[in-house]
């Protein structure tokens, strides 16, 4: 059977390349935000292997970063109690174990919204495949019309 370019309308071609420009964008959306919590999911387990190290060791002196690749050598007035930043700047004293416990949770809670990124970019991955096709089909037939084959 012999495709006609009168079969491939151009506007449908936009509108698939439109739409597969939208899916790369959420792609790379939701890649910016796996990489951002897989930063503050480190940046939690770094700080529970700090607290539980100062809770074992009962060293009171630490490195304290101050930027830069500088850091100061500071002692620790109280390892039991721990200042945690809660949200929208509100700061809160904790005991060094609920502390820990609390970014735990936050962990597990951080990898569950990982797994549904994941899913998420694979669903609007495979969505962008069969956009993909979808386009390639179309100039195939555009290609198969001009030849006349």
């Amino acid at each position: 059977m012999v495709n006609n370019v009168e079969n491939v309308d151009p506007r449908e071609v936009q509108m698939l390349q439109q739409y597969l420009n939208e899916y790369s964008q959420q792609i790379e959306y939701y890649s910016r935000q796996f990489e951002v919590l897989e930063q503050r999911r480190i940046e939690s387990l770094a700080a529970i292997d700090t607290l539980k190290s100062l809770d074992e060791t009962g060293n009171d002196a630490v490195l304290l970063p101050v930027g830069g690749g500088a850091s100061l050598r500071v002692k620790i007035l109280d390892q039991k109690k721990v200042l945690l930043n809660i949200g929208s700047d509100v700061v809160v004293e904790r005991e060094n174990n609920d502390v820990i416990t609390y970014l735990q949770d936050r962990i597990t809670e951080m990898e569950a919204i990982e797994k549904k990124l994941s899913v998420s970019v694979e669903q609007v991955q495979k969505q962008a495949g069969e956009v993909a096709r979808r386009i390639d089909s179309a100039y195939q037939q555009s290609q198969h019309g001009q030849t006349g084959l």
